[in-house]
């Protein structure tokens, strides 16, 4: 899916444009991180979402890829809330593969990134998670059901 991001005047980021792929979408109550040997729950009512994105820079300068990293959450009832990136797992026990976007550098134009993040959404209710750019402008979503 092609994607532009806005310029960002106040923090001196130059818009870009981006072929987003989404690879996989995994779901759970607990993700585990075999490098630190850290567990985490979701608190009742909610569920992390692990998406594992390649992102290929097709603009002229490098892409911020901080977007992806930080998305909100919009429940079928209308409901919004922030899915901001709630701890730094990875999500490898999910089997999904690369680092948080947190972690990546920002692809140079012709290059590309293949990253996850892990997102903690609530589990009550089907929605979407959406990212937009440092200046708000959605940029695509994801649809999110609860886990049984």
């Amino acid at each position: 899916m092609p994607v532009v991001t806005s310029t960002s005047d106040l923090l001196d980021i130059p818009g870009g444009s981006a072929d987003v792929t989404l690879v996989s979408v995994k779901t759970a109550r607990t993700v585990s991180d075999p490098d630190t040997d850290s567990t985490a729950t979701a608190e009742p009512g909610k569920q992390f979402v692990c998406l594992e994105f390649k992102i290929k820079n097709t603009g002229s300068t490098k892409l911020d890829t901080y977007p992806f990293s930080q998305a909100d959450w919009i429940g079928a009832d209308g409901e919004v809330q922030s899915a901001g990136s709630p701890l730094t797992i990875e999500c490898e026990d999910l089997g999904q593969q690369g680092d948080l976007f947190t972690n990546l550098p920002n692809p140079g134009p012709g290059q590309f990134v293949r990253g996850t993040t892990l997102l903690l959404v609530p589990n009550t209710q089907s929605g979407r998670i959406e990212f937009s750019d440092r200046e708000g402008v959605p940029l695509l979503y994801v649809e999110t059901h609860p886990l049984q």
